[in-house]
Order: C-alpha cells, then sequence, then structure tokens
C-alpha cells in the first residue's frame, strides 16, 4: 500500500510550481500536469515530506482542515503543509495575482525554502519589467 507524502512540482516554466499531495512521485506529476494544463511528462516531483500518521487512514489521507478523506491526489490546504512540518510565510499580493490565483506564499521545511511559482513574476522578468522584491517573513515555528 502506497503512503502519501507531500511533493514538490515544479515545471520548466516556474508558473506554477507548488505542493501535492499524492502516494508518489508520478502520481504528483501527472495531477499536477492535468490540473494546471501542462503536457504530459511535463513536470518533476520530489518527496519532501511523510503525511503524518494522524492524517492517514488505510490507503487513504485526511485534510486536517477539512476532514475529508481522499485516496486521490491534489493541492494541500496550509494546515496540511504545517502538519508536514512546513511553516508558511506569505508574500505581498496585488489585484492581478488575486485574479488569477497566484499563490503568495512561501513554505520552509527544515532549512529549505520553496517559492510558489508566479505567472505575473516571470511574465514580468522576461518583458524586462524592473520588479521590486516579494518578501516574506517565517515568524518561527516547529522545525524538522
Amino acid at each position: 500500500m502506497a503512503r502519501h507524502a507531500l511533493y514538490w512540482c515544479t515545471t520548466p516554466d516556474g508558473d506554477e510550481n507548488w505542493f501535492v499531495v499524492a502516494s508518489s512521485a508520478r502520481a504528483a506529476r501527472s495531477f499536477h500536469e492535468r490540473a494546471e494544463g501542462y503536457d504530459a511528462g511535463s513536470a518533476s516531483a520530489e518527496r519532501v515530506a511523510p503525511l503524518p500518521p494522524h492524517l492517514l487512514d488505510g490507503g487513504a489521507w485526511r485534510d486536517p482542515e477539512t476532514g475529508e478523506l481522499s485516496t486521490r491526489a491534489a493541492w494541500p490546504s496550509d494546515v496540511l503543509i504545517e502538519a508536514c512540518g512546513g511553516e508558511i510565510a506569505r508574500l505581498r499580493t496585488d489585484a492581478l495575482r488575486d485574479q488569477v490565483g497566484v499563490v503568495c506564499k512561501l513554505v520552509r521545511f527544515g532549512e529549505r525554502v520553496f517559492r510558489a511559482g508566479d505567472i505575473i513574476e516571470n511574465r514580468e522578468r522576461v518583458m524586462g519589467v524592473p520588479l521590486p522584491p516579494r518578501l516574506g517573513v517565517f515568524r518561527g515555528g516547529r522545525q524538522r
């Protein structure tokens, strides 16, 4: 029986990089590609953290925020990320990012920091638009 874990999924353009809960790297990649409209085989997935035992139920996993039980790959809630040992820092957002649905967060696991993909920032960089820094502050928390 596969044990669900939190995977970090990325694509070559970096526009939609984010976490996925899945039973394998292959399942995480496939979910990410379908959900974000990428070609099959274009995403990569790296296992970051196992789901804690209290979130596992047989071959399924439970989202601690909603209480829902699932066997499928899915986006994690912030509560689930934190239950896996992640610490979340919010990034400044704006109306365009809100409208497009850009995730404006950093997530730290130990000394490693993951930054959500940002299609707006990536396009501005390609167009040569000067970009002010978008910084997040970690308030401290459980470290692994």
